[in-house]
């Protein structure tokens, strides 16, 4: 692993964000070459940067870091992102010198357009719609369109495309086919031809990002096919179109948006083959109208249920507002704001040639986003925006709409009994998940999760469906925080609804950053602390019983400042036992020591995530473990853990694993057994979640 500093030179090929003093771009590479990894990327941030636009060459000097991303249950998987993006690596700029400044008709057109729709309401959506820069895109827009489920209405992909592509290619084909009556052929290879080089003009003006580009290929491919009369069967187009996607970049299939791209596609397919064959036939004004407003509505809802199910696959849950906030934004976006923003941006464009200002149409698009900007305007007073499903609510809601669709379309008859009997297995998880629902009964059976929260420390112990927290992650000024990143995710994918006690264990920022967010989750739960400004009960050596386990507060005995204050707790039950030690150093391992307390534990989280400071020869025999787990990020500032330190765990033959490699790690308590179980190695075993290095791909000069 790279870990000095290193020189590359790139072109910038996108802004992603711009947060308080930090900007994040995305790169291509032009020196240090890459191979195997065609179109490969970098993801910079970039703090208190000088103006930079899209095209300009610049010699970077970048303290590198690797894709690999924290990986927890529930968690969001930006490692998986990153690969689907062909991003190699990820760096912090140190300096950076400017080569060359290339001009283009996009940045020219942003640069000109920009400070006109700065001064309208929503200008921040008309230019993410328009040229697909998101720049001007606060962070509580951000959350809002999350929150939503519509944000995917300003990330120009497929619906920007098709919609386009389609106005175009009517207006088009009305339009010669009055010029033209006897020439319908003609006038429909004309305007398809036309069609999709609009498309594909569009696709460059929005930067053709990953996304962009993959629908573009999609629609582009379907035309191709209807113009040659290849495939008369629709469902044949879009396989085929699903087989080219993937040929030309097989790491489409991480997207989430390539999933609901074609499964989109495919519930439109469906809709619109299983019509009414009796309005077929009916030719009537009505008829007609009535046909099409049923289809329409069929087609709404079978989208919002339908991706809804994918949505919860593929993030763990659902926006419950995203149903009908879709059925009203949808249409609304497709029929009346994208042609006025497309028609709007066009009379601009002309008008600027010619040295005039026409944004008439612009202003009147922008009222037309209105509606849409107050319902996100109002999402955080909707109650219960985002529902997060555990694993046993997900596996029963799916395994009961695929069991139903198969049963609904399955012939019941002999020659489809094999069918009827897989059927038959879908049941066994039903039956599963509904076990998992019901109301916990007490067991021996325990867990300790110790989550990935970077160079910072956060324990949830689970039994009975309830949970104790020790630390909390560190939390990164009012836009991050591992509490709300990590944390609460996982517990909502556990299932675990109770918290009845978080331990802080002292002040410092990587273990008490996300107090205040899980004191506000669980305002019943016991705080205990002693960090000033925490209203909670202090450290001081007590036992608790709590679901059947024995939970020693061990240390400080009295108020103390710093690492050596940290709140020691020990659990176990009547097998075994896990020691948690927060930060303290060599003093307090020495009064420990010095105790009466018990000290060996079956499992040891290390003192200081593994630091010189802490775990002396002395400590480590007193508590005697069978596995050491070390709290911190992969490749660190600090070199956590020291090879020192990991030295004396190996001498005694003592297991250790670390959260930067291993992701999250969960040790499951069964009487005298123990289960140990990592995201990498046993939970998520994927070759995508694979520890990828920065330096893999690159061929050093």
């Amino acid at each position: 692993m790279l870990q000095q500093p290193i020189q590359v030179r790139g072109e910038i090929i996108s802004l992603v964000s711009r947060n308080s003093d930090w900007l994040s771009l995305d790169i291509s590479f032009i020196k240090p070459n890459l191979i195997f990894v065609p179109n490969a990327k970098l993801r910079l941030s970039w703090k208190n940067p000088p103006e930079v636009d899209v095209g300009q060459v610049w010699q970077f000097t970048l303290a590198p870091k690797s894709i690999a991303s924290v990986l927890n249950q529930g968690g969001y998987n930006e490692q998986k992102q990153f690969i689907s993006q062909h991003l190699v690596g990820r760096g912090r700029v140190i300096d950076a010198q400017l080569l060359e400044v290339s001009s283009s008709l996009r940045n020219d057109l942003i640069s000109s357009l920009k400070p006109e729709l700065t001064l309208l309401p929503q200008g921040d959506i008309l230019l993410a719609l328009l040229l697909g820069d998101k720049q001007l895109i606060s962070k509580e827009r951000w959350q809002a369109l999350r929150q939503t489920g519509t944000g995917h209405l300003v990330a120009i992909s497929g619906l920007h495309l098709s919609v386009v592509t389609a106005w175009i290619y009517t207006c088009l084909l009305f339009g010669l086919s009055r010029f033209m009556p006897h020439q319908s052929r003609r006038n429909i290879t004309l305007a398809l031809v036309t069609a999709g080089i609009s498309a594909a003009f569009y696709a460059y003006l929005a930067g053709f990002g990953i996304s962009t580009q993959r629908a573009l290929v999609m629609i582009l491919l379907l035309m191709l096919l209807s113009l040659l009369k290849r495939f008369s069967s629709a469902w044949e187009r879009l396989l085929f179109a699903l087989f080219m996607v993937l040929l030309l970049d097989p790491l489409a299939c991480l997207s989430a948006g390539f999933w609901l791209s074609f499964c989109a596609l495919g519930i439109i397919l469906y809709t619109l083959e299983i019509q009414p064959k009796e309005f077929t036939s009916i030719s009537t004004r009505r008829t007609r109208v009535y046909t099409g407003l049923m289809q329409f509505w069929a087609i709404q809802w079978r989208l919002s249920l339908g991706l809804g199910l994918l949505q919860a696959a593929l993030f763990g849950g659902v926006s419950l507002h995203s149903l009908w906030m879709n059925i009203l934004a949808v249409p609304w976006f497709s029929f009346v704001v994208i042609p006025l923003a497309m028609a709007g941006f066009i009379c601009w464009w002309l008008g600027t040639a010619f040295g005039l200002s026409w944004l008439v149409l612009l202003r009147l698009s922008d009222w037309s986003l209105s509606p849409y900007a107050w319902l996100l305007d109002i999402s955080p007073q909707l109650p219960a925006h985002w529902l997060t499903l555990s694993d046993s609510t997900l596996a029963l809601i799916l395994s009961t709409f695929i069991g139903g669709l198969l049963w609904r379309y399955i012939p019941k008859n002999k020659h489809y009994l094999p069918w009827l009997s897989m059927l038959s297995l879908l049941f066994i998880p039903i039956l599963l998940a509904c076990m998992t629902l019901w109301p916990r009964v007490h067991s021996n059976r325990w867990a300790m999760h110790l989550l990935d929260v970077g160079q910072g420390l956060a324990v949830v112990i689970e039994k009975n469906g309830r949970g104790f927290i020790y630390d909390t992650g560190a939390a990164f000024g009012d836009d991050f925080s591992y509490a709300e990143r990590v944390i609460l995710p996982f517990l909502k994918a556990k299932g675990i609804q109770t918290i009845d006690y978080i331990v802080i264990s002292h002040g410092d920022n990587d273990h008490a950053g996300g107090a205040a967010i899980l004191i506000d989750a669980y305002p019943a739960a016991q705080l205990i602390t002693d960090v000033v400004g925490l209203n909670g009960q202090n450290c001081r050596p007590r036992h608790i019983k709590w679901q059947g386990l024995n939970v020693n507060l061990l240390s400080p005995p009295q108020v103390q400042a710093g690492n050596n204050g940290s709140c020691v707790v020990r659990i176990n039950d009547d097998w075994q036992s896990l020691l948690l030690t927060g930060d303290i150093e060599k003093q307090t391992e020495a009064a420990l020591l010095r105790s009466e307390y018990i000290l060996q534990s079956e499992v040891l989280v290390a003192p200081h995530h593994g630091s010189k400071t802490s775990s002396t020869e002395a400590f480590i025999d007193a508590v005697a473990p069978k596995l050491v787990l070390f709290s911190a990020g992969l490749a660190n500032r600090y070199g956590l853990p020291k090879p020192i330190v990991v030295g004396r765990y190996q001498q005694r033959d003592i297991m250790h694993l670390t959260t930067g490699i291993e992701g999250q790690i969960s040790v499951i308590f069964q009487q005298s057994e123990r289960e140990v179980k990592t995201y990498r190695g046993d939970l998520a075993p994927f070759w995508y979640n694979s520890l990828f290095r920065f330096g893999d791909f690159i061929n050093p000069e």
